[in-house]
């Protein structure tokens, strides 16, 4: 398959997307308080539902990279978004915690492909439109989560059945990924001309190993961002109703705070990115998450009446700050060309902090409780703060990479068969 630049219509799509799987993944974290409330869960049996998840991605990620370079983005995105959905109704429609917790390992595969699929996909359009168009992508998967979870809670406080909600969101929006992704163009957009399809060439250069310290500190770095993340996915609903004693509705309002904060910012997000160095931009933005989680660490022993508006504003900080840490990550490596393989190692370990980050906030609510618990994503931040700066600097200086080898073999020539080898015209 020969490679290929995003058509025109390629970034609205990609961006229609991000909305799209956001307003998707907003039916599981606004829906986890319901779900919770419905069967019981509590910290421990939630925590291993998110484990399963956790471990369902995990194994995803590198597998995702390597299909998505042997056929397509666009056919792994056709796959894997109507099953997230399908899985999730079927997650939502579920009495009892044992089922939910086997079907979030698929529910996690999947989950793992979208991310590998969105991630190359943003990547090249960002090369092809030649200036900062990512942060305003993600603004978009945020502004679907805002969306979904607000409306989440309005048909929860109206009174709505969560046995018929959550299956009703989870396949609506399924439906739209599903007519979105089928309008991407197929092609390796982690590729370019002349390079990874002339396997003579890039052979000539030799290959740039798939994963290097540079790449590691990378995914590191997202990791501790989308711990923080997932903290406020996952828990921060689960915080408002068993820490703050709020109704569940009032838990799919707190999440829907923390991605409002998230969309604003990353709205804004390309036009900071080109007026404020990376590295001082990260380094803010670890210093306004930190005062965030200061606010939710001290929400349970302020005042009663207080509690749930130093937890929103907690919260909300939280969002602001960690807004743009992953787009300025592979915004950096977007201008190296990653093929879709290489790129797929920062995904795996960034979005794997988002994924395994709650379950270790789940292990230790079981210990220490919830609210101490939160104390794991504010300690983060922290280091966060103290090594984000200089790794971005490092991704800056990074020269572009050739793609590996294609595994497309090469044509082979057809024997010739003319009556006179020497006027052959295949050989003219």
């Amino acid at each position: 398959m020969s490679s290929s630049s995003p058509a025109p219509e390629s970034p609205r799509v990609i961006t229609a997307l991000h909305g799209g799987v956001g307003m998707l993944v907003a039916v599981w974290g606004a829906g986890l308080p319901v779900l919770d409330a419905r069967v019981d869960l509590g910290p421990t049996r939630l925590g291993l539902l998110l484990l399963t998840l956790a471990l369902g991605a995990a194994i995803a990620m590198p597998l995702a990279g390597q299909l998505a370079h042997r056929w397509s983005d666009a056919a792994v995105l056709r796959v894997a978004l109507p099953t997230a959905a399908l899985l999730l109704a079927t997650i939502g429609a579920m009495p009892a915690a044992e089922p939910m917790i086997a079907l979030a390992a698929v529910f996690g595969l999947c989950c793992g492909a979208i991310n590998v699929g969105l991630t190359s996909q943003a990547t090249a359009a960002e090369r092809a439109a030649g200036r900062p168009v990512i942060a305003r992508m993600h603004g978009f998967w945020t502004l679907g989560a805002v969306l979904g979870s607000s409306a989440l809670a309005a048909a929860l406080r109206a009174g709505g059945d969560s046995i018929l909600l959550l299956p009703a969101a989870a396949l609506s929006a399924g439906a739209l990924l599903t007519l979105l992704a089928l309008r991407l163009p197929i092609g390796r957009t982690g590729t370019e001309p002349g390079t990874a399809a002339d396997p003579n060439t890039a052979a000539s250069q030799g290959p740039t190993p798939a994963v290097s310290p540079v790449l590691v500190g990378a995914g590191a770095v997202a990791a501790a961002a989308f711990v923080v993340e997932g903290a406020a996915t996952d828990w921060a609903g689960i915080h408002t109703t068993r820490v703050l004693g709020e109704e569940p509705a009032a838990g799919a309002t707190m999440y829907a705070v923390f991605f409002a904060t998230m969309t604003v910012v990353r709205f804004a997000g390309d036009r900071l990115r080109g007026a404020v160095v990376a590295p001082v931009l990260v380094a803010a933005a670890a210093g306004v998450t930190l005062l965030g989680f200061v606010l939710v660490l001290l929400s349970p022993v302020v005042a009663e009446g207080a509690q749930v508006v130093v937890a929103t504003g907690g919260w909300a900080l939280a969002g602001a700050g960690t807004a743009l840490v992953w787009p300025i990550v592979i915004g950096s490596l977007g201008a190296t060309r990653l093929d879709p393989r290489r790129l797929s190692v920062v995904t795996t370990i960034g979005y794997l902090g988002g994924f395994v980050g709650p379950v270790l906030i789940g292990g230790l609510a079981a210990g220490v409780g919830l609210a101490g618990a939160m104390a794991l994503p504010a300690a983060l931040t922290v280091l966060l703060a103290a090594a984000a700066p200089p790794l971005v600097s490092r991704l800056l200086r990074l020269e572009p990479t050739r793609p590996l080898p294609s595994p497309i073999p090469t044509p082979r020539r057809t024997p010739c068969t003319h009556p006179s080898r020497s006027t052959c015209p295949k050989r003219a």
